[in-house]
């Protein structure tokens, strides 16, 4: 028999020892096909709130992991890290996807993986997308993981990874891996990366970030509808050069 009680402000199943293994997206199926719509719109709503403590515990390791390299091997390996995943599998794996896409369709793919992501004061995956004469611009008011952290999380109430007792790292100094910046997170620079393997490897990125230094704004992330339109400042805030054939339009 399924249960929902409250916890810690959501839904929490209490079913029976042999349902609780049951996916809550088919119990939600099974819940509508009774009629039992409120049973159904609550599991609906708590449904991303299912993967909260885990997506969010990963987040956080990963930046605490990258902050121990950082502070014990020094700033170079954390970009030496993420490189030798992003390059390897995790950037080459979108790299290979993307560029068979239109632009429409990585908009919409990563519109996907985003809501995925718990974007959003809600951390209900909330997020804005515009559309402009040159670009499609998807706007994270914060991200699910970069942005969570560094505001700090009040569903959990716990406070900004900046500060303790977490004390995650960031820059101290400005690096051409971190869009020429100081003070941008260990975690948030994998973003940068995301850039600079696409430039690498097909002369242009797939996406731009707009990097904020205030916690307080969104993150933009800036997809160009060719990309001869990518102003020549997101090569050269990575030490790169726009290539002559993405001459400015």
């Amino acid at each position: 028999m399924l249960r929902l009680s409250d916890f810690a402000g959501r839904v929490l199943r209490e079913d029976d020892i042999d349902d609780l293994g049951r996916p809550t997206g088919e119990v939600i199926e099974e819940a509508i096909d009774a009629g039992r719509t409120d049973e159904a719109k609550s599991l609906a709503r708590n449904l991303i709130h299912e993967w909260k403590g885990l997506h969010d515990l990963y987040c956080d390791w990963v930046w605490d992991l990258l902050t121990k390299i950082g502070r014990k091997f020094g700033e170079g390996e954390v970009y030496a890290m993420l490189r030798a995943t992003q390059e390897t599998w995790m950037m080459k794996r979108t790299w290979k996807g993307f560029r068979k896409m239109s632009v429409e369709r990585q908009v919409t793919l990563t519109a996907e993986m985003m809501r995925a992501h718990r974007c959003g004061p809600r951390q209900e995956g909330d997020i804005d997308v515009l559309e402009d004469a040159e670009r499609y611009t998807i706007v994270m008011d914060p991200c699910g993981s970069g942005g969570r952290m560094r505001r700090g999380d009040p569903m959990d109430k716990t406070p900004s990874r900046l500060g303790p007792p977490y004390n995650f790292g960031s820059t101290q100094e400005a690096h051409w891996w971190s869009w020429g910046r100081k003070d941008v997170p260990y975690y948030c620079v994998h973003c940068a990366l995301n850039e600079i393997l696409p430039i690498e490897w097909g002369g242009a990125p797939l996406w731009v970030t707009d990097f904020d230094p205030d916690h307080a704004k969104p993150c933009r992330w800036h997809f160009y509808k060719k990309p001869e339109l990518i102003p020549a400042e997101y090569w050269t805030r990575l030490g790169k050069e726009k290539p002559a054939h993405f001459d400015d339009a």
